[in-house]
């Protein structure tokens, strides 16, 4: 180097600043940047954190409605305030077999329900002629109704009816889906010896008609008891069960009742 240039340049000192803000520089050159994904992963965490940290966990796993799916088969889905699944209680081993196997725990609802529809079971069901059912239960009148709404635009045709959330319990001691126990206490409010155990056995299709049939013999009883035609009132549904208590016309297997004597 030139000389001149040279004596000019040691002349020259760098202030500690500088010094410093030239390490750090150098430093962060040497030091490889973290993958971003870590801070992601992290961030994450936080967010997890935040959400079991303020109650979440409890809102996560707190039953707030429940809906019942009767299609061929009974699936009863137990949703919580964000409408996911957390648990599926079927009617029979083999309606409990089809829930574990389409694995709905966790599914939204609409997905659930859409899930269930495409099942080759339930497709089959319904193309032989088996009715949609869906009830709905909630501690929330305006939620019950947006599930509702969820259920018509998803299912299409059948039927979707709401329940008291205080029904819930009482169908599973009873042991029956939200559908058919409101079927039971329309029945028991014309026929009061029949049972949950009989409804059990009878699909939607089979109950509508018990009921129309009690309906339209309690609108006949006084006709029928002075005819003397020797003739019950019932409508002949037994369910497939060939079983009856004895007391209304041919579901219960005692024909002739009013007007035989």
């Amino acid at each position: 180097m030139n000389r001149p240039i040279h004596d000019a340049f040691q002349a020259v000192q760098a202030s500690p600043e500088l010094k410093e803000r030239t390490r750090a520089y150098l430093h962060a050159r040497r030091t490889p940047a973290r993958p971003r994904y870590r801070s992601l992963l992290a961030a994450a965490a936080c967010l997890v954190l935040v959400f079991f940290g303020t109650g979440g966990a409890l809102a996560w796993f707190t039953p707030v409605s429940a809906v019942s799916v009767e299609a061929g088969t009974s699936l009863e889905l137990t949703l919580n305030r964000f409408d996911r699944v957390l648990e599926v209680q079927g009617d029979s081993t083999q309606d409990q077999e089809l829930a574990d196997r389409l694995k709905l725990v966790y599914l939204s609802y609409t997905d659930a329900l859409e899930t269930i529809l495409a099942s080759q079971e339930v497709s089959q069901a319904l193309d032989g002629g088996a009715e949609l059912a869906v009830t709905v239960a909630g501690q929330n009148e305006q939620h019950c109704q947006d599930l509702m709404e969820d259920t018509q635009s998803c299912a299409g045709h059948g039927t979707c009816s709401s329940a008291d959330w205080s029904q819930v319990t009482a169908a599973q001691q009873s042991g029956l889906s939200l559908s058919k126990y409101q079927m039971l206490l329309q029945l028991q409010a014309l026929d009061p010896s029949i049972t949950a155990q009989q409804v059990g056995d009878c699909s939607m299709h089979e109950l509508r008609q018990w009921l129309a049939d009690l309906t339209g013999s309690s609108q006949e009883t006084s006709s029928s008891s002075t005819s003397g035609n020797g003739q019950g009132s019932g409508g002949g549904q037994d369910c497939g069960n060939g079983q009856g208590n004895g007391n209304s016309g041919g579901h219960h297997g005692n024909g002739g009742h009013h007007g035989g004597r």
